[in-house]
């Protein structure tokens, strides 16, 4: 009996269709690419890859949970890593390759420091000033891009130390650091989101933010805290892009916005905020990235898999309306 309700309960969750859908694309990626999908390489290099997806994707889950919306979450994570450089380089009088610890050290915190003010900025012009957060935030994207070019000359910044790309291509025991990184940053949150006070009034404020100022929640406080947490997961991530990439660039990743709000439509989050778990954004992270690494292995054109992103996000849309009219006509033909 203990068993068959644990299946019940398991088979009903929201997660289980997730959990089906990337053994269901696991295959289908290896039928398409066979044993090179398998290999040990293939798989090694998607737990490097993932976290990048993820961090972002969990970066947009945090600011959709009151109904926003976080476009400035690649172009704070290229700027991240261009501040880090450019005082790196004021630091050790241009040898950046060879900085020593406390010059990293500071070199991180000021640009932990540059993504907690964009946030903080995007937090209170949407929460004080009511100003839309799509608006906001396509503004401050646009701003930081802006930016970006003029202190590099839309030039490709290189030559970072081993400190900092150890977060992107190092290994732990031949595990990557960055996914040893990425799950420490998702049972931190986890816990913000799902066992803390904080946590509570966030998703009580996208539920209904007249309900959650009845109860004396500070809902502008909730959104600016939102916005800075939203900003610092684009310091994770610049940290494995950098990694990676050994190098900056202002318009790195520009299609993983995209792919961040489709991530967390994957998820389940909705819209309007109010309804959206860590657990989903992750798995959908996970789909994501079986889909990219299968598609580049058959060597599809980057500009087709992004056509291809736009119409999987098109297709849940379309999936949601129409399974929701479905529920709709079930349950009233039930009364």
């Amino acid at each position: 009996m203990i068993n068959k309700n644990i299946f019940q309960r398991m088979r009903e969750s929201e997660f289980f269709s997730l959990l089906i859908t990337i053994i269901a694309i696991f295959l289908f990626m290896y039928l398409l690419n066979g044993s090179r999908f398998l290999s040990f390489r293939n798989l090694t290099t998607m737990m490097y890859q993932m976290p990048t997806i993820g961090f972002m994707a969990i970066g947009m889950l945090i600011s959709e949970l009151t109904g926003g919306i976080n476009l400035s979450i690649v172009a704070a994570a290229n700027f991240n890593g261009i501040i880090i450089h450019v005082v790196l380089k004021a630091l050790t009088s241009g040898n950046t390759a060879n900085s020593g610890n406390i010059q990293v050290c500071i070199a991180l915190l000021v640009g932990l420091l540059a993504c907690i003010l964009i946030g903080l900025i995007n937090g209170l012009l949407i929460s004080k000033l009511k100003i839309p957060a799509l608006l906001v935030t396509l503004g401050m994207s646009t701003f930081l891009q802006g930016l970006s070019i003029l202190i590099t000359m839309g030039y490709t910044i290189s030559g970072f130390p081993k400190q900092i790309t150890w977060f992107g291509v190092g290994e732990v025991l031949r595990i990557p650091v960055s996914i040893i990184l990425f799950i420490v940053v998702v049972v931190g949150l986890h816990f913000v989101l799902d066992r803390t006070v904080y946590g509570k009034q966030l998703y009580m404020t996208g539920a209904n933010p007249e309900a959650a100022r009845f109860s004396n929640v500070n809902t502008d406080k909730v959104i600016i805290l939102e916005y800075i947490l939203s900003a610092v997961l684009s310091f994770f991530a610049s940290m494995v892009m950098i990694g990676q990439m050994n190098s900056v660039k202002a318009d790195y990743y520009e299609s993983y916005v995209l792919i961040a709000v489709l991530a967390t439509f994957l998820g389940g989050v909705k819209p309007s905020g109010g309804f959206g778990k860590l657990l989903g954004t992750v798995m959908a992270s996970i789909i994501l990235q079986l889909i990219s690494t299968g598609l580049n292995l058959k060597r599809f054109d980057p500009y087709l898999v992004t056509a291809i992103w736009g119409s999987i996000i098109i297709l849940v849309l379309f999936g949601r309306e129409i399974s929701n009219k479905i529920i709709h006509m079930i349950k009233r033909s039930a009364k």
